[in-house]
């Protein structure tokens, strides 16, 4: 409710779906909500693309009940028949790949047909053209942009908050800060994380323990299919990491738990 001059708010609803991470500090950062779905953006090149990133974009999808829609950008850096080669195991899991470049055009009126008349974020690293493709999806808006940093290969930020934007074309889209790091904020602990990876969901009723994780136990199903290479072991190594970061630890601290092992050694 408001007048000419103040306003209050009445109710707060509960949130439909949410995006998020545990920061590297603890803190659950819910980033935006009541998504129809995720943009995960990659770049073809500079900054690499890495698809272990892109593993954890799309598991937190899943578990948040979000659409994910991957998008590789900058087309035009390298060879589509090489990264398409590279996308095609998610294409074939079903996911919804989309191929773009601002330089050339391809793919923006493919990605303007996914966003319109929906609620859209679209995330990823700092440097992989998030902000410089909405530009050009919807000419006007003016958001600033960022080179790479060609020392070190990695996107400057240029977008420090979430902006809600409208579409002409009908629809809201949130861009959003660059994400180095995701630490997965909700995995129900009774579905488990197996059944975010698509291959595996077949397999899973076939393992010989109900809580079965995939790692050690005896007649397991998903390590079958791995070994028959009906599953990538890529993925597998994906799910690995994963489950094993599951309370918001990250793979970057990996080595610095290491060095810290390694001293106390040392100074015994």
């Amino acid at each position: 409710m408001s007048t000419a001059e103040s306003g209050y708010i009445e109710e707060c609803l509960p949130r439909d779906t949410q995006f998020g991470r545990i920061r590297m500090d603890g803190w659950r950062q819910v980033i935006v909500a009541n998504l129809d779905i995720l943009l995960i953006i990659f770049a073809a090149r500079h900054p690499t693309l890495n698809l272990r990133m892109l593993d954890r974009f799309l598991v937190t999808a899943e578990a948040s009940d979000v659409e994910p829609v991957i998008c590789i950008n900058k087309l035009d850096l390298a060879k589509f028949e090489n990264v398409q080669r590279e996308l095609s195991l998610y294409e074939e899991l079903g996911y919804k790949v989309v191929y773009t470049s601002i330089v050339t055009g391809v793919g923006v009126e493919e990605l303007r047909e996914v966003m319109q008349d929906r609620i859209s974020a679209i995330v990823g690293s700092s440097g992989v053209g998030k902000s410089s493709l909405l530009n050009v999806v919807q000419p006007g808006l003016r958001l600033r942009t960022g080179e790479v940093d060609t020392r070190i290969h990695k996107g400057r930020h240029t977008t420090t908050e979430v902006m809600l934007l409208p579409l002409e074309f009908g629809g809201f889209v949130a861009d959003t800060p660059g994400i180095r790091t995701l630490g997965l904020l909700e995995i129900d602990e009774e579905q488990g994380l197996d059944i975010h990876f698509p291959e595996m969901r077949s397999y899973i009723p076939e393992c010989k323990f109900a809580a079965c994780t995939h790692q050690h136990e005896p007649a397991c199903a998903v390590k079958r299919a791995i070994e028959t290479g009906n599953i990538s072991p890529d993925r597998y190594e994906s799910y690995l990491r994963i489950s094993g970061f599951k309370e918001g630890r990250y793979e970057r601290n990996t080595d610095k738990r290491k060095t810290d092992r390694n001293t106390r050694r040392r100074k015994r």
